[in-house]
């Protein structure tokens, strides 16, 4: 006799497919895939550069892909700019005419606008980086062996420039129109193909050049398939009208982009850029191994952030509601998690340095007292960065001019100490840095609004990670004298 199996107890195909739907479509996990993609594409083909290439292969990628990342900078903050008032517009779409006299900027506007921003941060990041990046290169491609194979890989992700400038254009638009979560996912597909393909062919054609060319395939892929989802939610590509009041629109956005992109210029484009300082002083062994640490900073503090992220709307609604408890309960608890996640972080790639240097002796990446240094440095930038985002949620804005003291302090510190210490003396620039306000004067601020006691607020919080992260250095200092 057949016994019908019993189909109860089996979840319905709807909830089979809820959780990887569910994956896909939250914007926060796509825009980690994104940034994480970013991140790693740069970094899958190093093992092979330094194989086949020796130290100049893997140090020419990386500066490189360093630029890359800063191309953005220029900018100064203009993309977040845009998504707010691309947000803005889209709600109060049909009310006003853009024509009307004192009306807020229309989508129309915004694009027009757009238009012509990334049009001339497109030539300008083009020409500098045909001349100011081939300035820093050149030193790391005369040490190569195969100067000529390095220079037409540079020609080939000079001439690539307008294509990210495009890829980065349709993100903010469709962010602005409140899709985030497939661009992103487009974004982040896009990225770590053109990792992979990198490496597949180095491996196959031992070619920078080859390599360079088929790292851009993808990522024109994906700015084909991001620009056919902007023109399906309204974007015009160059077809707006003449009508456009640009003036206007210019003057409503220069003021937050002056200011938000000059801390962002001077904080996070100064640390970037010590690397790329780096490349005139040292060899190209060190060189690569600072690049390739300062990719691991960025993403310790990408995954250290997001706990404070997430926790940002919840502290926002309990100012709102007068609950300050709640929102410094709130902040104590985002604080002690991010701090654990960069301690941890930090703490592995400290015990995992001398053990690398061990089994491989020519291995790209930064000795231990570097990279302990540029830990120490990163965990003060996080501490700073909770209480300067709890202390944000009052819309006092200070980070601007706290990111553009602590950049210049940075600056003056890494011409004055790599020429003489190189990477040691880049490392010791960001942290000291930050000494100078950011590390303590956002504490000061919430605990003064607020009505915090300190220090008894960030003994749980921040001095518990603190010591972790300084027993994990120690432990691999004695495994070094023990390898």
């Amino acid at each position: 006799m057949l016994i019908a199996p019993n189909l109860s107890r089996r979840p319905p195909a709807k909830a089979l497919r809820s959780r990887p739907r569910f994956v896909l479509e939250s914007p926060a996990l796509m825009l980690a895939f994104s940034n994480l993609a970013r991140a790693g594409s740069c970094v899958l083909p190093v093992p092979l550069l330094y194989r086949d290439h020796g130290a100049p292969g893997a140090a020419f990628w990386l500066l490189a892909t360093t630029m890359i990342g800063m191309q953005n900078l220029l900018l100064l903050g203009a993309p977040q700019i845009f998504i707010r008032m691309l947000a803005v517009a889209q709600v109060g779409a049909g009310r006003q005419p853009s024509s009307s006299a004192g009306a807020a900027p229309s989508m129309a506007d915004i694009r027009a606008l757009m238009h012509r921003v990334f049009l001339a941060a497109t030539v300008a990041i083009t020409v500098l980086m045909a001349t100011a990046g081939s300035h820093f290169v050149a030193p790391v491609i005369a040490a190569s062996v195969r100067p000529d194979d390095m220079w037409a890989a540079w020609s080939v992700i000079v001439a690539s420039a307008p294509l990210r400038t495009a890829l980065l254009c349709h993100l903010t638009y469709l962010n602005g129109c409140g899709v985030l979560a497939r661009p992103r996912l487009i974004d982040g597909i896009g990225w770590a193909l053109s990792g992979l393909l990198a490496m597949i062919a180095l491996r196959f054609s031992g070619s920078l050049l080859v390599m360079a060319i088929i790292a851009q395939v993808p990522i024109m892929a994906a700015t084909i398939a991001n620009g056919y989802l902007a023109r399906r939610h309204g974007w015009t590509g160059w077809q707006e009208p003449r009508t456009a009041r640009l003036g206007p629109t210019a003057r409503v956005i220069w003021p937050p982009t002056w200011r938000a992109g000059l801390g962002v210029l001077l904080s996070t484009g100064v640390r970037q850029g010590s690397g790329v300082l780096l490349a005139k002083y040292v060899s190209a062994g060190t060189l690569a191994g600072y690049l390739l640490a300062l990719n691991g900073i960025a993403v310790i503090m990408m995954l250290s952030a997001v706990p404070v992220q997430s926790a940002l709307h919840r502290m926002v609604q309990a100012f709102a509601a007068e609950r300050t408890q709640a929102h410094v309960a709130i902040a104590a608890i985002a604080m002690r998690r991010s701090l654990w996640v960069a301690a941890l972080l930090c703490g592995i790639l400290a015990l995992a340095t001398p053990l690398l240097a061990r089994w491989q002796p020519h291995h790209p990446f930064v000795s231990l007292p570097v990279w302990s240094v540029m830990a120490a440095g990163l965990f003060l930038q996080r501490y700073g960065a909770v209480h300067l985002q709890h202390y944000s949620i009052t819309n006092h804005i200070v980070w601007h001019w706290l990111d553009g003291a602590t950049g210049l302090v940075n600056l003056a510190l890494c011409l004055w100490w790599i020429p003489g210490h190189g990477a040691l003396g880049a490392a010791w620039a960001n942290t000291l840095s930050l000494l100078v306000c950011y590390a303590w004067l956002p504490t000061v601020m919430a605990v003064r609004r607020f009505g915090m006691e300190w220090p008894a607020c960030d003994l749980d919080a921040a001095v518990r990670p603190a010591a972790g992260l300084a027993m994990l250095i120690g432990a691999a200092f004695l495994l070094q004298r023990m390898v």
